[in-house]
């Protein structure tokens, strides 16, 4: 990940509004200088030594630094972790999804390892063992207090006079996990979905110190250390593939144990003796691709309806249970031979049937064709390979230029593309013959769902084969992050402003003259909404000299749009829109402090209604609501950022 300096400073912000000033300072100062001894840091921030010593033990426990012993040195380099320090921000989705999922006894585990960092599956039984005998006690004394004389009948009067009624116990002050039995079985379940994973030796590894070490034992192997010939480091890639392969999976040791034990042997293993000395944590890797199809369904359901978004959904939590991580590492997933790659992750209709809600009405969201209008052969048609990235690119590039045209045939007579949901061209959807309504069968509904997904410009699905179907995520999402710069694009300077753009992409380098030919827009109004964009970072200019001697004067300049340019600058003004909404929330706390400070107390805590002033309720209330609004807003931003970086 490229760490600038916003997304620096953002990652220390929130690290210092969840833990604290002095972990925040540590993990400044780790950014800004880079690998540091302890030494070093006592330098660099003024600590003494018994404050590093808990600010870097909160790190570490949180997973948020990198730790390095080079060989022949008596001091660890430390090096901040600014993947986990970001995922941080996404806390609130994680939980949600697995709420979601799972259900809320999983989530109140996983809030647990959250908060609590690495942790110990012993550490985690013992302290929902805590739990449990702390809300058995509570129960006892209040039953205590009803039956007093413990014959079984309540006691209805108190010093001769009535016994006033208890008040019920609500529902949810009830804990979740009411035994041992049950967190075991939401661990499982959570270790199954690899959402936690152990923590092993290298886990404190930078990638860059792995790859270091792991390069270096295989190099020893060669004669004279060294690797010569096409043959040789084709072979030595291939070794320090494998290696870092297998050291990946060596955080999957849990799953992998209790697949080979299975479950009721698992449950006695996993927490007894040695093994109740497993370190779990938090799999942000798998978390991610939770959240992107969350995401994914999201579009779907902009483009198709709510049927068939959730149609996808389904498909793509089967897809996701062999996925561990959105994107492939260049290094650790590269194979030399094609057919050493795993084979792609594909999903049968049956397989999709088999899990959908019989609730789910498959016939909501379906147009009516006629069937002479159907193109049975085009709607069944296979793709075993997926699309290449450029397919995408030219596709829409070329429909993205045609755009500008469309808006000016208002008198042309065009004929509207068949509907098939919610005005998206479904040739192949049909419930009858000549508009006719003919029932269906499930399965067929289904398949019509997916064959709309597989149709779609965007690439939401593959019909890769007989009743089966994958998801190419690589150029989906490629196209999805070129949807949403365009998006970006035109709220920020306006509909012609994107238009120049999709025009640029589609053409390449262009001169003012031709670019007003193609845009049909008047040179003054062109020459301001490049400026604009130029202003932004949206386009980029390239000077080239009419002569051998550059002269400024005789020169002429080509527009362009460079989208790895434009992807980091919207990247980088996300970062500073969340540091602003973290400011201006310290700036609020510190307005409100006292009001903030009361509902702290002990005798207020949890009765601020009877125990607050009026005028200090109303602050609280427009505290709480400011408070919403800025965290929603920071997870808004993360939205698009997770697109254009993460997914």
């Amino acid at each position: 990940m490229l760490v600038t300096a916003p997304l620096a400073e953002f990652c220390t912000l929130t690290i210092d509004e969840i833990y604290g000033e002095l972990p925040s300072r540590i993990y400044a100062s780790l950014l800004m200088r880079g690998r540091s001894t302890i030494q070093q840091l006592a330098g660099d921030t003024g600590m003494n030594a018994r404050q590093l010593r808990h600010g870097l033990a909160l790190l570490l426990q949180h997973n948020l630094l990198h730790y390095h012993l080079d060989a022949g040195s008596p001091h660890y380099f430390y090096e901040a972790n600014v993947e986990h320090a970001y995922n941080l921000a996404r806390t609130g989705k994680i939980l949600q999804m697995v709420e979601e999922t799972h259900g809320a006894a999983a989530k109140d585990v996983m809030q647990t390892i959250i908060l609590t960092g690495l942790t110990r599956v012993g550490d985690l039984v013992d302290a929902y063992q805590n739990r449990i005998d702390r809300m058995n006690r509570i129960k006892e004394k209040l039953k205590a207090e009803e039956d007093p004389f413990g014959n079984g009948v309540e006691s209805h009067e108190v010093n001769g006079e009535p016994k006033p009624k208890p008040t019920p116990q609500s529902s949810k002050s009830d804990p979740l996990i009411s035994s041992i039995a049950d967190l075991n079985k939401i661990i499982y379940k959570l270790v199954e979905a690899e959402l936690l994973i152990g923590v092993h030796k290298t886990s404190f590894e930078s990638p860059e110190d792995l790859l270091a070490t792991i390069e270096s034992d295989i190099q020893k192997t060669y004669p004279g250390g060294e690797v010569k010939g096409n043959k040789a480091k084709a072979e030595y890639k291939d070794k320090v593939a494998e290696a870092l392969r297998k050291n990946r999976s060596e955080s999957r040791s849990l799953k992998r144990k209790l697949e080979q034990n299975g479950l009721s042997a698992k449950r006695r293993k996993l927490f007894d003796g040695a093994a109740s000395a497993n370190v779990m944590c938090i799999n942000y890797e798998k978390c991610l691709v939770e959240l992107r199809n969350r995401r994914l369904m999201h579009y779907a359901e902009e483009a198709f309806g709510q049927t068939t978004s959730w149609v996808y959904a389904s498909l793509l939590n089967l897809l996701s249970k062999d996925i561990s991580r959105c994107r492939d590492d260049p290094i650790t997933d590269h194979y030399e031979k094609d057919e050493e790659k795993p084979a792609p992750v594909v999903v049968t209709t049956s397989q999709l049937l088999d899990v959908l809600k019989t609730s789910l009405d498959l016939s909501v969201g379906l147009g009516q064709v006629d069937a002479d209008k159907i193109s049975v052969t085009a709607a069944e048609k296979i793709a075993e390979l997926p699309p290449r990235k450029k397919f995408f690119i030219d596709v829409q590039a070329e429909a993205d230029a045609n755009a500008s045209s469309d808006d000016d045939d208002e008198g042309e007579d065009v004929k509207p593309a068949t509907n098939g949901v919610n005005g998206v061209n479904g040739t192949h959807v049909t419930n009858g013959v000549n508009g006719t309504a003919k029932r269906v069968d499930r399965r067929t509904q289904l398949r019509q769902h997916l064959l709309l997904l597989s149709e779609s410009t965007q690439g939401f699905l593959r019909h890769c084969g007989a009743e089966e179907w994958t998801v190419d995520f690589v150029p989906l999402m490629a196209a999805l992050r070129q949807a949403e710069i365009d998006a970006t694009i035109e709220n920020t300077v306006g509909r012609e402003g994107v238009r120049l753009v999709r025009m640029l992409r589609a053409k390449g380098k262009l001169d003012e003259k031709a670019i007003m030919s193609v845009a049909l827009m008047r040179k003054a109004d062109m020459s301001k909404k490049l400026a604009e964009m130029h202003k932004y970072g949206f386009v980029q200019t390239q000077e080239v000299p009419r002569e051998a001697k550059a002269d400024v004067k005789k020169s002429f300049f080509l527009w362009y749009f460079d989208g790895t340019m434009a992807l980091e600058r919207i990247l980088d003004v996300s970062y500073k829109t969340m540091i602003h909404s973290l400011q201006v929330l310290d700036t609020l706390r510190e307005k409100d402090q006292h009001v903030l400070s009361l509902i702290k107390r002990s005798d207020v805590k949890g009765q601020e209604d009877d125990k607050l002033r009026k005028i200090h309720k109303e602050k609280l209330t427009q505290f709480l609501k400011l408070e919403r609004m800025l965290l929603g807003q920071i997870q808004r931003v993360d939205d698009l950022v997770a697109v254009l970086r993460d997914y």
